[in-house]
């Protein structure tokens, strides 16, 4: 169930290639979650853009809002879902889905995911706290299936 808040800099994406963005990084984080590539389950993989204003984003001490398409994630995600492989393939395609998504138009592409591993018993959704058995099988996560039958 990816939770991703993007920060997106200054009129960096058309809302054309916002689309495009978040239909790959949706991809990518479903990839990484091992969430199947059905409705019932992509449902819950959200993606939720902030973009800069004019003048919001430097670089040593710099405004590089001309120069830089930057796309910076904060990702929830249950604690025990994604290994070192998971987080890592995710890193690349992220990487591609901003080269991707900003086109050609001279900026520079930055990316950056800090990837906050929610502890168990910290998820509270719809009024409920959320194990990561019942996680695993809301979001019929397919490497944790024995999780999602244990519990």
């Amino acid at each position: 169930m990816p939770l991703l808040r993007v920060t997106l800099t200054p009129s960096a994406f058309d809302d054309d290639q916002r689309t495009r963005l978040a239909v790959a990084l949706t991809e990518a984080a479903c990839r990484a979650e091992s969430v199947p590539d059905v409705p019932e389950a992509r449902i819950r993989a959200l993606v939720l853009f902030d973009e800069l204003a004019p003048g919001h984003f430097y670089s040593a001490a710099t405004s590089v809002d001309d120069s830089v398409a930057g796309v910076f994630i904060d990702w929830q995600v249950s604690a025990g879902v994604l290994d070192g492989a998971r987080k890592e393939r995710f890193a690349r395609e992220l990487q591609d889905a901003a080269v991707a998504a900003a086109g050609d138009d001279g900026r520079m592409v930055m990316t950056s995911c800090v990837i906050h591993e929610v502890s168990e018993g910290q998820w509270a959704q719809n009024g409920a706290i959320r194990r990561l058995p019942e996680v695993a099988a809301i979001a019929a996560f397919e490497h944790l299936v024995t999780v999602a039958t244990a519990g």
